[in-house]
């Protein structure tokens, strides 16, 4: 008999069979002497297809605990919310990871995150995201989406701003009400950077995990710079609401409108004056899209990134 799972792990999907069963086979083959489970969410009940993945698995003789929920109400906070839910039936859990069904991750990846955990006595512990292009891309757009993961060190950090490789310490949860991922950013995204804005904000320990990676691939559909642009836009906007709603030290309508005119004229002169170079004029686009997703925000406007689906 298993002994019962200290950590679960969530993967929240939705109409990624492929891309799921790659990412519970890397979680199926974790070196960790620790008992975890494995709980997916899935958000599609009309075709079910994360449910026959795991129900698949299963009868292949998946080695982890694996559990799959089925999530009626569309958008990805209502998935992680039923992640949570289920992981706290368990009165053994003390940690709560997730990963996102379009990565995959390295064998040593929740030894890692724990290891860091254990070592600052972090609540909220997060990792690099390796990103690969299905289709060649300039490298200067490889740079935008791939952060400088190779200068950074174990250690605390003031903020981890994602849930595509995170641990969370499991109390975190109980000690708050549920909902814990807001419901109205279901479809527009964000749910991840409000939660951890809060708890920034509450003075918890955060903490980075440098050899805890994963890997995501970036599918046909984001490899282009209209995609990265329009991606740029839903960060500024999601960015501007999480702070209108949670005010942290430093944010002001004043500040940030002065930023917001500082931005405007760096985004014109890298476009007008580097018009011919695409790296340059690219930095100057990205720049200038996030400022009017900022501007939009401030507006009152909303940009639901997840009512498409990218991927397979």
């Amino acid at each position: 008999m298993q002994p019962p799972p200290e950590i679960i792990v969530g993967v929240p999907t939705f109409r990624r069979p492929l891309w799921l069963r790659r990412c519970l086979q890397s979680l199926g083959q974790q070196k960790i002497d620790r008992p975890f489970g494995i709980v997916v969410a899935d958000n599609d009940t009309e075709r079910g297809e994360g449910v026959a993945v795991c129900e698949d698995l299963l009868a292949e003789g998946f080695p982890i605990p694996l559990k799959v929920v089925r999530v009626a109400e569309r958008g990805i906070s209502h998935t992680r919310n039923a992640i949570v839910a289920e992981a706290l039936k368990g009165p053994s859990v003390t940690a709560v990871a997730m990963i996102d069904d379009d990565e995959w991750a390295d064998d040593t990846w929740l030894k890692e995150l724990l290891r860091v955990q254990a070592a600052y006595d972090a609540d909220v512990v997060g990792g690099p995201v390796r990103r690969i292009f299905e289709l060649a891309v300039p490298r200067y757009l490889c740079r935008a989406n791939q952060a400088a993961f190779d200068k950074m060190v174990d250690g605390q950090v003031s903020l981890i701003d994602a849930t595509s490789n995170i641990l969370f310490r499991a109390d975190l949860f109980r000690e708050r009400a549920s909902p814990w991922f807001d419901p109205s950013y279901a479809l527009m995204g964000g749910e991840d950077k409000d939660l951890l804005t809060s708890l920034k904000i509450e003075r918890k320990i955060f903490a980075w995990a440098s050899r805890a990676y994963v890997t995501e691939e970036m599918p046909a559909s984001r490899c282009s710079q209209k995609w990265m642009l329009k991606r740029a836009y839903w960060v500024g906007n999601t960015d501007t609401l999480i702070n209108l709603k949670h005010r942290p030290p430093g944010f002001g309508l004043a500040s940030e409108a002065a930023k917001i005119g500082g931005a405007m004229c760096v985004a014109a002169f890298n476009v007008v004056l580097f018009a011919w170079y695409p790296p340059r004029r690219f930095e100057g686009l990205r720049l200038g899209a996030r400022v009017l997703g900022k501007i939009v925000a401030l507006s009152g406007g909303r940009h639901e990134e997840y009512r498409i689906v990218h991927g397979r």
